[in-house]
């Protein structure tokens, strides 16, 4: 199978520092045939403790006296909304300071210890991501909720190692229900020098460049970081992201898991999480300021990209779009020789995940797409 091609040697959360590692796994349980994988994953956090211990020690200053002089941008939309390719091709921008890859799984030894810590990564990462062919490389763009994970305990990205847990991740660490006044606390202040860590990292880029999917449930949060950032949703017709999500989850949560789940349990879990996130965000995108916030859609983004990355930068008040015009459309052209995944969806399940995500059909104006078959029963 497809999946057994994706098998790295230790699980994301390796990464972790070890506190944190001990602090997010405490509470739950490891299935049988998983534990020789959590064994490894704790084994790499803690030999990789004493290089948090030194990073701290020789960068920590550093990192903390490092300025955030020009506001964020932050890209907002479900997974499988067109994030990735956003990202990427914003980050042809040079001003733009992006998380890598090996920093969204090492961020504790990102300055110090890269030369061991990277090298391992590389020598373990497959070339493409397994869902959808995208390139994959320490050193590119990444979004950051595994390092945030791997920094702080609140993250959403836990659910990728207790998927049956994926419910409860998504209430406390996107829409922030029962976190504690200090647990929020502490997650700003971990979050802002992750901002500034990165930073660092990207010199001599200056304004740090976000793609999170959790981060669209979390705009009143990040707002209180950062009262004047830019913010940037792309959304997609929610059946094609529905369908897009289970395939890349289902070929990318076994090789981290260390615990079993059922496609029912992940398919009513992305439903569960695309409502409560989506909704969160509807609620709160009235708090960004006037001007900072753009909304558009995959398909008119991936029809034009090169004219839609004009208006972006236009109504964002964003600079740097001539002089990284040449750049974006080199990496634009890079893309067109790229596959698009096709999927069947049975007239059982279209009439459940409709009942499910009619709200976001109706509120970003979405038909059942053309190009999705709906069959009587999907042929594996």
């Amino acid at each position: 199978m497809a999946v057994k091609k994706f098998d790295v040697a230790v699980s994301t959360i390796s990464g972790s520092a070890f506190p944190n590692f001990l602090e997010i796994t405490k509470h739950v349980k490891v299935d049988e045939g998983y534990r020789w994988r959590f064994i490894k994953a704790m084994g790499v956090s803690i030999m990789a403790e004493p290089f948090r211990w030194v990073e701290n020690w020789k960068y920590g200053k550093a990192v903390r006296d490092t300025e955030i002089t020009n506001e964020p941008v932050f890209i907002l939309g479900h997974w499988r909304s067109g994030t990735t390719y956003l990202h990427n091709l914003m980050s042809q921008d040079l001003d733009m300071a992006y998380v890598t890859t090996y920093q969204s799984v090492f961020p504790n030894q990102l300055l110090s210890s890269r030369w061991l810590f990277r090298s391992l990564m590389n020598a373990k990462m497959p070339a493409k991501r397994p869902a959808d062919g995208v390139a994959l490389n320490a050193d590119f763009p990444q979004e950051e909720e595994f390092a945030l994970g791997n920094i702080n305990p609140n993250s959403f990205y836990n659910f990728w190692y207790f998927p049956k847990h994926t419910r409860q991740y998504c209430d406390k660490a996107i829409c922030q229900e029962g976190l504690t006044d200090a647990e929020r606390a502490c997650w700003k202040n971990d979050y802002k020098l992750f901002v500034k860590k990165t930073l660092l990292n990207q010199q001599p880029s200056t304004r740090f460049l976000s793609k999170n999917p959790p981060h669209t449930g979390r705009i009143k949060l990040l707002l209180e970081l950062f009262p004047n950032a830019k913010f940037v949703h792309i959304h997609r017709n929610p059946v094609t992201v529905f369908l897009s999500t289970f395939n890349f989850f289902t070929k990318t949560i076994p090789p981290l898991r260390f615990q079993k789940i059922s496609d029912l349990e992940m398919e009513d879990n992305i439903l569960y999480v695309y409502k409560r996130m989506m909704h969160k965000f509807e609620e709160e995108k009235a708090l960004i300021p006037a001007g900072n916030l753009i909304e558009i859609r995959y398909e008119d983004f991936e029809d034009q990209p090169l004219r839609n990355m004009e208006q972006i930068y236009a109504q964002l008040g964003l600079p740097n779009f001539e002089q990284s015009k040449e750049r974006f459309a080199k990496y634009i052209d890079s893309q067109k020789r790229f596959a698009v995944n096709k999927h069947q969806i049975s007239e059982e399940k279209i009439e459940k995940v409709m009942s499910h995500l009619q709200f976001a059909m109706d509120q970003y104006q979405y038909l059942v797409p053309e190009d999705i078959e709906v069959v009587a029963k999907v042929t594996l």
